[in-house]
Protein backbone atom coordinates (compact mmCIF):
# COMPACT_ATOMS: atom_id res chain seq x y z
CA UNK A 1 0.00 0.00 0.00
CA UNK A 2 0.99 3.57 -0.98
CA UNK A 3 2.15 4.70 2.51
CA UNK A 4 0.29 8.10 1.97
CA UNK A 5 -2.87 6.60 1.83
CA UNK A 6 -3.98 4.12 5.06
CA UNK A 7 -7.11 2.35 5.01
CA UNK A 8 -8.36 1.03 8.30
CA UNK A 9 -12.04 -0.62 9.32
CA UNK A 10 -13.41 -0.53 12.70
CA UNK A 11 -17.11 -1.36 13.33
CA UNK A 12 -17.87 -1.95 9.67
CA UNK A 13 -16.44 1.57 9.07
CA UNK A 14 -13.70 1.98 6.72
CA UNK A 15 -11.09 5.65 6.92
CA UNK A 16 -9.05 6.87 4.25
CA UNK A 17 -6.76 8.87 5.29
CA UNK A 18 -4.79 11.36 2.88
CA UNK A 19 -1.43 11.92 3.95
CA UNK A 20 0.78 12.75 0.48
CA UNK A 21 3.24 15.16 1.23
CA UNK A 22 2.48 18.94 0.69
CA UNK A 23 -0.94 18.84 2.34
CA UNK A 24 -2.17 16.33 0.00
CA UNK A 25 -0.65 18.61 -2.98
CA UNK A 26 -2.54 16.31 -5.90
CA UNK A 27 0.74 15.25 -7.67
CA UNK A 28 1.22 12.71 -10.83
CA UNK A 29 1.99 10.29 -7.46
CA UNK A 30 -0.79 11.01 -5.78
CA UNK A 31 -3.42 10.45 -8.39
CA UNK A 32 -1.31 7.04 -8.85
CA UNK A 33 -1.63 6.19 -5.57
CA UNK A 34 -4.95 7.84 -5.04
CA UNK A 35 -6.54 5.13 -8.09
CA UNK A 36 -4.42 2.51 -6.28
CA UNK A 37 -6.20 2.53 -2.95
CA UNK A 38 -9.70 3.30 -4.32
CA UNK A 39 -9.53 0.04 -6.71
CA UNK A 40 -8.82 -1.57 -2.75
CA UNK A 41 -12.18 0.08 -1.25
CA UNK A 42 -13.87 -1.67 -4.65
CA UNK A 43 -12.38 -4.88 -3.51
CA UNK A 44 -13.38 -4.36 0.30
CA UNK A 45 -17.19 -2.84 -1.10
CA UNK A 46 -17.91 -5.84 -2.69
CA UNK A 47 -17.49 -8.54 -0.14
CA UNK A 48 -20.25 -6.45 2.04
CA UNK A 49 -20.49 -6.09 5.70
CA UNK A 50 -19.87 -2.54 5.48
CA UNK A 51 -21.62 0.61 7.10
CA UNK A 52 -19.69 3.41 5.40
CA UNK A 53 -16.48 5.16 4.58
CA UNK A 54 -14.76 8.57 5.87
CA UNK A 55 -12.37 9.94 3.57
CA UNK A 56 -9.89 12.58 5.38
CA UNK A 57 -6.44 14.15 5.70
CA UNK A 58 -3.45 13.33 8.07
CA UNK A 59 -2.71 16.86 8.95
CA UNK A 60 -4.40 19.83 9.46
CA UNK A 61 -5.60 20.26 5.18
CA UNK A 62 -7.73 17.79 4.04
CA UNK A 63 -6.25 18.32 0.08
CA UNK A 64 -4.55 22.30 -1.12
CA UNK A 65 -5.81 20.57 -4.94
CA UNK A 66 -3.79 20.01 -7.73
CA UNK A 67 0.01 20.47 -8.67
CA UNK A 68 -0.48 23.41 -11.47
CA UNK A 69 1.87 22.33 -13.80
CA UNK A 70 1.18 18.74 -13.62
CA UNK A 71 -1.94 19.45 -14.13
CA UNK A 72 -1.57 21.79 -16.95
CA UNK A 73 0.73 19.07 -18.17
CA UNK A 74 -1.36 16.37 -18.16
CA UNK A 75 -4.32 18.69 -19.53
CA UNK A 76 -1.83 19.03 -22.48
CA UNK A 77 -1.30 15.39 -22.77
CA UNK A 78 -4.74 13.93 -22.63
CA UNK A 79 -6.65 16.19 -25.17
CA UNK A 80 -9.67 14.83 -26.33
CA UNK A 81 -10.09 13.76 -29.93
CA UNK A 82 -13.02 14.66 -31.20
CA UNK A 83 -12.70 12.35 -34.63
CA UNK A 84 -12.84 9.45 -32.24
CA UNK A 85 -14.90 10.25 -29.51
CA UNK A 86 -12.93 8.44 -27.13
CA UNK A 87 -11.11 9.95 -24.17
CA UNK A 88 -7.69 9.34 -22.60
CA UNK A 89 -7.74 5.97 -21.46
CA UNK A 90 -5.70 7.75 -18.33
CA UNK A 91 -8.30 10.41 -17.75
CA UNK A 92 -11.03 7.85 -17.73
CA UNK A 93 -9.48 5.63 -15.20
CA UNK A 94 -8.68 8.72 -13.17
CA UNK A 95 -12.25 10.12 -13.23
CA UNK A 96 -13.73 6.50 -11.83
CA UNK A 97 -11.25 6.54 -8.81
CA UNK A 98 -13.53 9.88 -8.24
CA UNK A 99 -17.18 9.41 -9.15
CA UNK A 100 -17.22 5.87 -8.66
CA UNK A 101 -17.79 6.86 -4.52
CA UNK A 102 -21.08 7.88 -5.47
CA UNK A 103 -22.42 4.43 -6.63
CA UNK A 104 -20.66 2.46 -3.34
CA UNK A 105 -23.21 0.68 -0.92
CA UNK A 106 -23.15 2.85 1.79
CA UNK A 107 -22.62 6.15 2.92
CA UNK A 108 -18.59 8.13 2.18
CA UNK A 109 -18.56 10.90 4.53
CA UNK A 110 -15.45 13.63 3.30
CA UNK A 111 -14.30 15.14 6.73
CA UNK A 112 -13.00 18.29 5.43
CA UNK A 113 -10.33 20.15 7.55
CA UNK A 114 -8.25 22.94 6.26
CA UNK A 115 -8.17 23.69 2.93
CA UNK A 116 -10.25 21.60 0.21
CA UNK A 117 -9.49 22.98 -3.10
CA UNK A 118 -9.57 21.87 -6.59
CA UNK A 119 -9.22 18.01 -7.11
CA UNK A 120 -9.28 17.58 -3.35
CA UNK A 121 -12.84 19.54 -3.47
CA UNK A 122 -13.66 16.89 -6.33
CA UNK A 123 -13.21 14.29 -4.10
CA UNK A 124 -15.53 15.77 -1.38
CA UNK A 125 -18.07 16.58 -3.75
CA UNK A 126 -18.15 12.96 -5.24
CA UNK A 127 -18.85 11.57 -1.57
CA UNK A 128 -22.08 11.28 -0.58
CA UNK A 129 -21.80 14.10 2.45
CA UNK A 130 -19.40 16.84 3.75
CA UNK A 131 -18.86 17.79 7.11
CA UNK A 132 -17.05 20.98 7.35
CA UNK A 133 -14.55 21.94 10.35
CA UNK A 134 -15.23 25.67 10.98
CA UNK A 135 -11.83 26.79 9.74
CA UNK A 136 -12.33 25.17 6.71
CA UNK A 137 -12.01 26.80 3.41
CA UNK A 138 -13.29 24.87 0.54
CA UNK A 139 -13.47 26.19 -3.43
CA UNK A 140 -12.66 25.23 -7.38
CA UNK A 141 -9.86 27.68 -8.17
CA UNK A 142 -9.48 25.58 -11.60
CA UNK A 143 -10.98 28.13 -13.86
CA UNK A 144 -8.11 31.22 -12.66
CA UNK A 145 -5.44 29.20 -14.49
CA UNK A 146 -7.80 27.79 -17.95
CA UNK A 147 -9.54 24.54 -17.13
CA UNK A 148 -12.26 23.17 -15.85
CA UNK A 149 -12.72 20.79 -13.10
CA UNK A 150 -13.01 17.33 -14.87
CA UNK A 151 -13.26 14.29 -12.48
CA UNK A 152 -17.10 15.16 -11.59
CA UNK A 153 -16.66 18.57 -9.77
CA UNK A 154 -19.15 19.99 -12.25
CA UNK A 155 -21.97 17.78 -12.28
CA UNK A 156 -22.03 16.84 -8.36
CA UNK A 157 -21.71 20.56 -7.38
CA UNK A 158 -24.61 21.33 -9.50
CA UNK A 159 -26.14 18.31 -7.62
CA UNK A 160 -25.11 19.37 -4.68
CA UNK A 161 -25.58 23.40 -4.57
CA UNK A 162 -28.25 24.43 -7.82
CA UNK A 163 -26.95 25.58 -11.04
CA UNK A 164 -26.79 29.19 -9.98
CA UNK A 165 -24.15 28.65 -7.10
CA UNK A 166 -22.24 25.59 -9.05
CA UNK A 167 -21.47 27.91 -11.92
CA UNK A 168 -20.59 30.77 -9.30
CA UNK A 169 -18.52 29.03 -7.97
CA UNK A 170 -16.65 26.98 -10.84
CA UNK A 171 -16.21 29.86 -12.97
CA UNK A 172 -15.00 32.54 -10.43
CA UNK A 173 -12.71 29.86 -8.66
CA UNK A 174 -13.73 31.49 -5.41
CA UNK A 175 -12.58 29.82 -2.30
CA UNK A 176 -15.58 30.26 0.38
CA UNK A 177 -15.08 29.72 4.06
CA UNK A 178 -16.89 26.65 6.02
CA UNK A 179 -19.80 28.80 7.30
CA UNK A 180 -20.43 29.93 3.67
CA UNK A 181 -20.10 26.40 2.48
CA UNK A 182 -22.94 25.10 4.69
CA UNK A 183 -25.38 28.46 3.88
CA UNK A 184 -25.45 27.48 0.11
CA UNK A 185 -25.36 23.81 0.56
CA UNK A 186 -22.09 22.16 0.07
CA UNK A 187 -21.75 21.22 3.05
CA UNK A 188 -24.06 19.06 5.01
CA UNK A 189 -22.76 19.29 8.43
CA UNK A 190 -20.73 22.48 10.33
CA UNK A 191 -18.59 21.12 13.20
CA UNK A 192 -16.15 22.84 15.80
CA UNK A 193 -12.59 21.99 15.06
CA UNK A 194 -11.32 18.24 15.51
CA UNK A 195 -14.54 17.22 15.08
CA UNK A 196 -15.47 16.04 11.74
CA UNK A 197 -14.50 12.72 11.78
CA UNK A 198 -16.74 12.05 14.80
CA UNK A 199 -19.40 13.34 13.80
CA UNK A 200 -18.87 11.48 10.17
CA UNK A 201 -19.05 7.93 12.35
CA UNK A 202 -22.50 9.53 14.08
CA UNK A 203 -24.01 10.04 10.64
CA UNK A 204 -23.30 6.41 9.07
CA UNK A 205 -24.06 4.92 12.57
CA UNK A 206 -27.68 6.69 12.03
CA UNK A 207 -28.18 5.42 8.41
CA UNK A 208 -27.10 2.18 9.34
CA UNK A 209 -29.64 1.78 12.34
CA UNK A 210 -32.13 3.27 10.59
CA UNK A 211 -32.16 1.46 6.81
CA UNK A 212 -31.64 -2.13 5.91
CA UNK A 213 -30.07 -1.00 3.11
CA UNK A 214 -28.56 2.45 1.62
CA UNK A 215 -30.06 3.79 -1.39
CA UNK A 216 -27.63 6.28 -2.79
CA UNK A 217 -30.00 7.93 -4.65
CA UNK A 218 -31.80 8.56 -1.53
CA UNK A 219 -28.89 10.69 0.26
CA UNK A 220 -31.07 13.66 0.55
CA UNK A 221 -33.19 12.15 2.71
CA UNK A 222 -31.23 10.28 4.80
CA UNK A 223 -29.32 14.02 5.52
CA UNK A 224 -32.44 15.38 6.13
CA UNK A 225 -33.87 13.16 8.52
CA UNK A 226 -30.56 12.79 10.82
CA UNK A 227 -30.60 16.41 11.00
CA UNK A 228 -33.94 16.53 12.01
CA UNK A 229 -33.02 14.66 14.74
CA UNK A 230 -30.34 16.69 15.97
CA UNK A 231 -33.02 19.77 16.47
Amino acid sequence: MNESFVLTEENGILTLTMGAEGNNLMTAAFLEGFENIMAEVEKRAAQGGLKGMIICGSGRHFSVGADVDALSDRSVKETYDDSTGILPEGHVKQKHAFTFLRSLPFPVVSAVTGFCIGSGSEIAVNSHYRIVEKTARVGQPESTFGILPALGGVARTIDICGMKTAYELVMTGELIAADRAYEIGWADIFAEKKQSAAEAVKLIEFIAENYSEFDGSQYKKYIAEYKRGLQ
